[in-house]
């Protein structure tokens, strides 16, 4: 055994050594050889597998320059960098260097980043962070982009961050952005934008600036369509644009044709160029500012609380309230129907109108400055009334001119200039006319005449003349402006707005001194007139007037002049069933502090009236018939009354008069129809503040002939 043990460790110990010699020569053949790797013939990049790469829910890496993926990473992530191109369907996405997360199907991609779907979706910035699965990317700006930018076609929408929802196509950002097209330019502190639908939605401090018009609109909830560049709003709303302005809380404005269509209670504010303000008030405002027309409607059915379409001219003291109205920017014309109520109230009393139609408009007429308004004196204008032009004036005008120009030529003295005598330098002149040398080219010599004051002592030499300086002065024969009665020259008129009013069926008024009823009245400014035309009628007091047509002149607020050019009837209540009563063919009236002073009636005058006795009691009727009459009035009693050329008439006791000698042919007392006022609450009320027309009053206009046919009431 000892043996046996002994020859193997001594073969085992030479197989050692064995080993380590033949290790020893390997290791030096192998120094001795060399190897060389072939370069490779194209660039080393990673492997994409082959795939259907059209996935909706899948990333796929498509390019990159290096791909790098980290050892010890317990996360499947690679780094790609350079050139590098993601997609998902139809959604390209570009970048400088990206982790990729395959597993996740997601992405974060840093520097130049572009998201891009066809021709028609862009999205720019500098960092985005993308959900595969839910499709969904968050981007933000940074180093190579200093903000998100989304564009398609007509739109381009800036942000500092955006997020962005394929599976909707909708954009949002929070932080503040600006959306643009080809028209108008909104900013918001909040929006979202969905490139399919062409709808965007911006909330919070929202402002729309139109570039073609230049008209901006301030909001704090506004839907806007990019493809129709139409505005919904939903919020209180204003809109300011060079003449206009617009105050509303839901509506839609379209802001290529400038019409809106304003659903809640709007107001429309309408500037001149003297700033005058018209404002335009309703439930509903249809707006054109092409036309420059704007339509306001009143909700009378559908609110609980219906108001009213209100037009305010504050620059001429009008209002003018109606069920239905509209107003013409461009020629300042208004137009209301439904129950309508115009207030004028420029001078002191204000005035009160209703009727089926009222329209309203302002007429330009030229009038005298304040400076010349005035009043002359008599003798001043005594004086002005010879005078035909400025240059008869300005004879009568003696002012001594201590110096004359030189060289200055008095006209119709053939050019002769003032205070010169012309002579040729010659000894011998040639035969010329008065003034003007022989020969133009000859030197002249000019010789100061003598004057009394020596003002013009020095002499003066010319060395030519030529013709078109000695050329006779031609004689203006432009007409000249005439003058008025009190030397005013017309030239000298300037333009003033002036109100005028028409109120057109069935219509009334009312003033505190005067009501009245006509189906056509016509209230003009410029003249002080009110115009009553078919079937009119006038209450002052206790008086009525009546006729086919009255025309009343206003002086200082109050009614100084009442005409009936046609057929007038004038009656006052003395009490009970008596009544003086007037009848011509014409009749003019004459007031003073609103009491009638003077009356002038020509043509088939007819009267009843009671004279009042000595202890202001009534104590007979007389009846007179005459071509002339004339009435003076003071402090309500009768002072002068005269008849011409031709009078018949009776007297007869009141304890004998007749029935049928009370009334003369074709009177009729109309104080039922007389428009009244009552105080209600706060303030004074018409009887039918909501404008309904009274039963009698529309029985009285529908009458056209005969008497009998209409109510006792107003017999």
């Amino acid at each position: 055994m000892i043996v046996f043990l002994l020859i193997a460790i001594a073969l085992s110990g030479g197989i050692s050594v064995m080993n380590s010699q033949n290790a020893q020569q390997k290791k030096k053949k192998e120094t001795q050889e060399s190897f060389t790797r072939p370069k490779p013939t194209q660039p080393i990049k990673p492997t994409i597998p082959s795939v259907n790469r059209y996935q909706d829910d899948k990333v796929f890496l498509e390019n990159a320059d290096s791909l790098f993926r980290p050892a010890l990473d317990t996360a499947e992530v690679q780094i790609v960098k350079g050139s590098v191109v993601f997609r998902q369907g139809g959604m390209w996405m570009y970048c400088d260097s990206a982790y990729y997360f395959p597993n996740r199907n997601s992405l974060d991609a840093f520097g130049n980043v572009e998201m891009r779907q066809g021709d028609t979706l862009f999205v720019y910035a500098d960092k985005l962070f993308y959900n595969g699965a839910l499709r969904h990317a968050v981007l933000t700006h940074g180093p190579s982009r200093n903000n998100v930018t989304l564009k398609d076609p007509k739109v381009t929408l800036t942000t500092d961050s955006l997020d962005y929802d394929m599976n909707e196509e909708l954009g949002w950002y929070t932080t503040g952005g600006r959306l643009e097209d080809d028209l108008n330019v909104l900013t918001s502190i909040y929006g979202r934008y969905s490139p399919a639908t062409k709808i965007a939605v911006f909330e919070d401090d929202v402002e729309l600036v139109n570039t073609k018009d230049g008209f901006k609109m301030y909001t704090n909830e506004l839907e806007y369509n990019t493809d129709t560049h139409i505005a919904v709003i939903n919020s209180e709303t204003r809109i300011e644009g060079a003449n206009d302005t617009i105050l509303t809380t839901a509506g839609r404005y379209n802001t290529q044709t400038d019409n809106a269509v304003l659903t809640a209670r709007s107001t429309i504010l309408h500037r001149d160029s003297s700033m005058n303000v018209v404002t335009l008030e309703g439930d509903s405002i249809i707006y054109d500012k092409a036309s420059r027309i704007s339509r306001a409607y009143m909700f009378r059915d559908a609110l609980k609380n219906p108001q009213p379409m209100v037009l305010n001219d504050t620059a001429n003291k009008m209002t003018l309230i109606g069920g239905y109205g509209e107003y013409d920017d461009s020629l300042r014309r208004a137009y209301s129907t439904e129950y309508p109520l115009l207030i004028e109230y420029s001078q002191a009393d204000t005035l009160f109108l209703r009727a089926d139609t009222i329209m309203t408009l302002i007429r330009v007429e030229y009038v005298w400055p304040d400076s010349l308004a005035h009043e002359w004196s008599s003798e001043t204008r005594e004086r002005l009334k010879g005078y035909t032009s400025l240059a008869d004036m300005g004879k009568d005008i003696h002012i001594t001119l201590e110096t004359v120009p030189e060289g200055y030529r008095e006209p119709g003295k053939g050019g002769k200039p003032v205070g010169f005598e012309v002579k040729p330098k010659s000894s011998t002149p040639k035969p010329v006319a008065p003034d003007i040398p022989a020969d133009p080219s000859e030197e002249v010599e000019l010789e100061e005449e003598s004057h009394d004051n020596d003002s013009l002592a020095k002499k003066t030499d010319i060395a030519k003349l030529d013709k078109d300086s000695i050329s006779e002065v031609k004689v203006d024969t432009t007409p000249k402006p005439r003058l008025d009665k009190l030397g005013r020259d017309s030239t000298f008129l300037i333009p003033k707005d002036f109100h005028i009013a028409k109120a057109i069926g069935r219509a009334r008024f009312f003033r505190q001194d005067l009501q009245g009823v006509a189906d056509t009245i016509i209230y003009q400014e410029y003249d002080s007139m009110l115009y009553l035309i078919r079937k009119p009628i006038v209450w002052n007091e206790d008086k009525q007037i009546y006729g086919e047509q009255i025309d009343v002149h206003f002086n200082d607020s109050t009614v100084d002049k009442a005409v009936m050019p046609r057929n007038g009837f004038m009656a006052e209540s003395i009490g009970e069933d008596f009544y003086n009563q007037l009848a011509g063919k014409k009749m003019v009236a004459y007031f003073e502090n609103s009491e009638l002073t003077r009356l002038e009636v020509e043509g088939n005058v007819e009267t009843i009236f009671l004279p009042q006795e000595n202890d202001s009691t009534y104590n007979k009727l007389v009846n007179v018939e005459s071509s002339y009459l004339t009435m003076d009035m003071k402090d309500r009693v009768l002072s002068k009354l005269k008849f011409w050329p031709e009078t018949t008439g009776t007297m007869t006791p009141l304890f004998l008069v007749k029935k049928s000698q009370m009334y003369l042919n074709g009177f009729r007392w109309y104080d039922a129809l007389r428009p009244r006022r009552e105080w209600y609450g706060d303030r004074w009320r018409w009887i039918d503040d909501l404008g309904e027309v009274p039963e009698l009053l529309d029985e009285y206009f529908k009458d056209t002939s005969k008497a009998s046919k209409m109510s006792p009431a107003i017999q």
